[in-house]
């Protein structure tokens, strides 16, 4: 059993966050990595480096709107059962100020609802003093 199918989401978020399992190829070309997981909400770290800047120099929107998908469809995952597959279907994403380069953020993720098909999540991602540097939601539809 290594599959995400073969366990329900927790399990499979817990031995992720415990070395278990590793973590996908998206979260290491986005320097994240699971540090909480629980029934409804996950906790990231990512620490943003030269591969995620745009032509300008700054961080590039597009690591904010993968943390957001990340953490979010994680916070999902969590609540689960084993078998159950779901995909993106709607993401919202509000920037609200520039993440810096070798700076560690926390990307929260807490579910808002868990329908017979429909999933809905929240998240923000924040610095070590609670700052939000970007929230925003996602809804997920289940995959049969």
């Amino acid at each position: 059993m290594n599959s995400a199918v073969d366990y329900s989401g927790l399990e499979f978020l817990t031995k992720i966050k415990n070395g278990e399992l590793p973590h996908s190829n998206m979260a290491a070309t986005t320097a994240m990595r699971l540090v909480k997981v629980a029934q409804g909400t996950v906790v990231y770290e990512v620490t943003p480096d030269e591969r995620h800047l745009n032509t300008l120099g700054g961080v590039h929107g597009g690591l904010y709107a993968t943390v957001m998908d990340t953490i979010t469809g994680a916070a999902i995952h969590s609540m689960l059962d084993a078998g159950i597959n779901f995909g993106t279907t709607d993401l919202n994403l509000k920037m609200l100020r520039a993440m810096k380069p070798h700076h560690t953020y926390r990307g929260e993720g807490k579910v808002i609802s868990i329908g017979r098909t429909l999933l809905t999540a929240e998240g923000r991602i924040v610095d070590e003093n609670g700052k939000i540097y970007a929230y925003g939601s996602a809804s997920c539809l289940v995959i049969k």
